[in-house]
């Protein structure tokens, strides 16, 4: 998913920069930065140089479209074999410690998410992730994700995401950082789902070209 800042000033009536060529869209919706604002007791204004975020779907070049015939895409859906499968997942053990003495207080589970977003940012914001649950009903954010799901969209390639999530943005102290301490767990965790949802998919019946 890209984005668009729109110049200071400019509002949600206002057009977008190429807007009228098709190339941005006000349609998605934004976020406004002012309404985020912290420590401003001594600002007669809450705005700022940042302004409105407009949300944006990708280009799109699909491998079995006329050249140069470009789509646009903002949700990319999943294989719907690879999502069933995934559902039966959700009874695995995962593994709770790092090491001996650092453990997570809660057992980590596998679970099915309606939308995930990747960003081209590392999102450690409480209200961003506040923001985009409540607009989109997204849960997970990573960087990643979106470009695999692009690419598999444009090539026409079935595809499933599974991610283990180290950190909960925003969620740790000023001087922690989940992600420091979690990063391998969540890595063999993941991996250890991957390598059970392959042997569970190759054991499905095959109900389509995959």
């Amino acid at each position: 998913i890209c984005n668009i800042v729109q110049r200071y000033g400019y509002g949600p009536s206002d057009e977008l920069p190429l807007e009228p060529n098709g190339d941005y869209t006000r349609t998605i919706g934004y976020i406004k930065f002012a309404d985020y604002a912290e420590n401003v007791t001594a600002c007669n204004s809450h705005d700022n140089l940042l302004n409105n975020v407009w949300f944006q779907p990708e280009e799109v070049f699909p491998v079995d479209s006329t050249p140069e015939q470009r789509q646009h895409a903002f949700w990319i859906p999943i294989d719907p074999l690879y999502f069933n499968i995934s559902k039966s997942l959700e009874d695995m053990e995962l593994d709770n410690c790092v090491n001996a003495t650092t453990c997570l207080d809660e057992t980590p589970r596998v679970v099915q998410v309606h939308r995930g977003t990747s960003a081209g940012i590392y999102v450690d914001n409480a209200a961003y992730r506040s923001f985009i649950y409540k607009k989109f009903n997204v849960s997970p954010v990573d960087m990643e994700s979106a470009a695999v799901a692009l690419i598999c969209m444009q090539q026409r390639v079935p595809f499933i995401i599974i991610r283990a999530l180290s950190d909960l943005a925003g969620g740790g102290s000023a001087e922690s950082n989940e992600i420091d301490t979690f990063i391998s767990l969540a890595s063999n965790n993941s991996v250890n789902v991957v390598v059970e949802f392959i042997k569970r998919l190759v054991a499905a019946p095959l109900v389509s070209d995959h």
